[in-house]
């Protein structure tokens, strides 16, 4: 998903030559890979009211009509997903933060925990590390594996696509391949120390119908994430003591806080 509005720009060109890359390899391995381009610039996405309404009650029900449910549901038919901005005043532009803040509900209701995700960022000088930030921190909360993050700064606004290749080949190559085997070898199934952590304390909250809305709960317990037994969205391959230290980690912080 690219949401610069500028489709032959640095950020559409980057995230072509990635697509193609990984065609690439997905040939090399006997597969065929099938790859959408989404530019958010060609959607209606309305800026969030902060009425609450998705968060508690049913995102159904959002009073804002556009392609937001369409954009939701082609996440959820990919295996993967690539999220690529331009800087914009040192943060990602208005269009994936208004897709962001649109999905706010899933901080709370992890739809995409089987997802793989790369994010993209995209500057001629400012800091791309805010951009990068605000992309991963949605991503994490929405339960996604975040495969790599890279920044590219370009010293044009108008560099060719080739002259994007030869610059960054390495990169492209060693970004293509991370996200490829990344979702070829599931890598959602291997959460890091803090993705445990914060499954546990959201589990805390979402696990008890006194403390969580009725439809997160709802959501929870269909997914049976209530059980307290759960240690994670999946079945994950994490070792026991990662697990037991997650727990101990997450009843320390819900004491504090």
């Amino acid at each position: 998903m690219v949401s610069s509005y500028r489709k032959n720009g640095h950020t559409s060109k980057i995230t072509t030559l990635i697509h193609q890359k990984i065609e690439e390899i997905g040939l090399y391995y006997g597969e065929r890979i099938e790859f959408e381009k989404i530019h958010l610039g060609d959607y209606k996405i309305n800026h969030c009211l902060g009425c609450r309404t998705c968060m508690d009650n049913d995102e159904d029900l959002c009073p804002l009509k556009d392609d937001i449910a369409l954009l939701k549901s082609k996440i959820n038919e990919a295996d993967g997903i690539i999220l690529a901005s331009p800087v914009f005043v040192g943060d990602v532009s208005s269009s994936m933060k208004a897709l962001i803040d649109r999905l706010a509900y899933l901080c709370h209701r992890q739809e995409f925990y089987n997802k793989c995700a790369l994010i993209i960022a995209t500057t001629n000088a400012t800091s791309l590390r805010r951009t990068i930030h605000t992309i991963g921190a949605a991503t994490y909360s929405w339960g996604m594996k975040t495969i790599a993050t890279k920044g590219f700064k370009t010293s044009t606004s108008m560099d060719s696509i080739e002259t994007l290749r030869k610059r960054y080949q390495k990169v492209i190559s060693k970004l293509a391949n991370k996200f490829y085997m990344g979702i070829k070898n599931k890598s959602y199934l291997k959460p890091s120390l803090i993705s445990l952590i914060a499954f546990n304390i959201q589990q805390k909250y979402r696990a008890d119908p006194k403390l969580s809305s009725s439809v997160d709960y709802e959501y929870w317990n269909e997914m049976g994430w209530v059980d307290l037994r759960k240690s994670y969205y999946n079945n994950h391959q994490s070792n026991l003591p990662k697990i037991i230290l997650a727990k101990l980690v997450s009843k320390i912080v819900c004491l504090i806080y």
